[in-house]
């Protein structure tokens, strides 16, 4: 079957040569790059295939192997792992970029299942999801499970898609819909940045089965706490300039439920008693429902702000296509 669509992928690409760059971040990763860029030149695709590396100022001879491996290395000229995927993309011109970690924690061979899809025109972004596929005992920590769940949630609540993995490295994109994206973020929150941008832009995203592997050589950049609560506001913000509305009536809704306890028993008085007696709950259920109708009319703002901009960058875009 795979052979099949490999097949048609390059019938229908027969008139024009796709390029594909693999695009590896690296930080100090002299012990897993080498193997990683073997197995990227062995794993044989039905289109040209290349990679650029774009090293963090690395300590180690991450640099050195690269260039002995005879692929292009481009020093970051930034900071942070997002910084260094939104330089690389600039320095290609390949249909196709794939973004993979340096540290062989992800499988090569399934490079032709992330790829396939885009040239199948099945896809725009295809990401390789670890949680649907086969994860290796140990290779992600309970706490990092846990902070996916919450972030996939969110995601599919707001966006009304299925993702499973929206913290995933190894993705692939038509460069053109990478560089459509607006993007800020210059640490690990880029992955959620990127899932939620494509999905809210009306792209077409897949997911794919991965087999993922504990991380081997230097010790993992990812601290679960710092950058699990960056990943969380980098997520809130980009909800909440998407789907406002939605998000803020949450708050309405939870405001007038917890204010519904102080009003019963305003509300229980009246009827049994025939006057008020408590009347600091008749303050704190009014301050909670005026709250809750504050932030339905913030949501209601907001939400004409996202729609106005929506409707001038498409303006521009359409503007810019012809």
């Amino acid at each position: 079957m795979k052979s099949l669509e490999s097949d048609n992928a390059q019938k229908m690409h027969s008139k024009k040569e796709i390029r594909v760059e693999i695009i590896i971040p690296t930080l100090n990763e002299e012990d897993t790059i080498e193997k990683l860029i073997q197995e990227i030149k062995n794993e044989k695709l039905p289109v040209s295939t290349s990679v650029l590396v774009i090293d963090g100022g690395s300590k180690d001879n991450t640099v050195d192997i690269c260039k002995k491996q005879n692929v292009r290395v481009i020093k970051q000229k930034g900071k942070g792992k997002g910084t260094a995927m939104r330089e690389a993309v600039e320095y290609t011109d390949a249909d196709i970029v794939v973004f993979i970690d340096g540290d062989g924690t992800y499988s090569v061979s399934n490079l032709q299942s992330i790829v396939e899809p885009i040239l199948l025109d099945k896809a725009d972004m295809v990401v390789g999801s670890r949680i649907s596929g086969d994860a290796e005992k140990g290779s992600i920590s309970q706490l990092n499970i846990i902070g996916n769940k919450l972030f996939n949630k969110t995601i599919n609540f707001a966006l009304k898609s299925k993702v499973t993995d929206s913290l995933s490295g190894y993705r692939a994109f038509r460069r053109e819909i990478f560089r459509d994206l607006i993007l800020f973020s210059t640490n690990f929150e880029i992955e959620v940045e990127m899932t939620v941008e494509t999905l809210a832009n009306g792209y077409r995203v897949l997911e794919v089965p991965i087999r993922y592997s504990k991380r081997k050589g230097a010790p993992t950049k990812l601290n679960p706490t710092i950058d699990g609560a960056k990943i969380a506001k980098t997520l809130l913000f980009i909800c909440l300039n998407v789907y406002p509305l939605k998000f803020f009536s949450l708050f309405t809704l939870g405001f007038v439920i917890i204010g519904m306890i102080p009003a019963s028993q305003v509300i229980f008085e009246k009827i049994t008693l025939g006057e008020v007696l408590s009347f600091p709950s008749v303050v704190l259920s009014t301050l909670l429902f005026v709250t809750g109708a504050l932030c339905f009319v913030v949501g209601l703002v907001s939400e004409l702000v996202v729609r106005s901009r929506k409707r001038l960058e498409y303006i521009l875009k359409r503007d810019h296509r012809y």
